[in-house]
């Protein structure tokens, strides 16, 4: 076993030492360059479509984009008035006599405003809503 180990060593280190020796270093150069594929951009058929593909779809979503901006900040504006009603009845005066008007009375007459307010607003979206479908 020892004299295995040695003539192992011996190998080892005969290997380690020694330098290669080239015969003829530009055969072996050029088989190298000529045993190497052509890069994989310009083998592969698909590569070609996929960058259209990609190209395309990238304009496309420029596209859009410029829309949903011309849609967002180019749009006409509504006319004020057609808001004035419904922004005007959003506020409601309080009774000449709210002062002299128990705890009661206030309440009652405050939720009796604001149910009504919310049926009107309820009934002007609505209405909106139906004015804008037509148009």
């Amino acid at each position: 076993m020892k004299q295995e180990d040695k003539q192992y060593e011996e190998w080892l280190s005969e290997l380690k030492n020694k330098q290669p020796i080239l015969k003829n270093p530009e055969e072996l150069t050029t088989a190298i360059l000529n045993s190497i594929s052509p890069s994989p951009s310009r083998s592969k058929p698909g590569r070609r479509k996929f960058l259209i593909g990609a190209w395309l779809s990238g304009l496309a979503a420029a596209v859009l984009l410029l829309l949903f901006i011309n849609d967002t900040y180019l749009s006409p504006i509504p006319q004020q008035n057609e808001y004035e009603d419904w922004q005007n009845s959003t506020s409601f005066s309080l009774p000449e006599n709210w002062k002299e008007m128990g705890l009661q009375e206030k309440n009652n007459y405050l939720s009796s405003q604001f149910t009504r307010h919310r049926q009107l607003r309820q009934t002007r979206i609505i209405q909106l809503i139906k004015e804008n479908r037509s148009k």
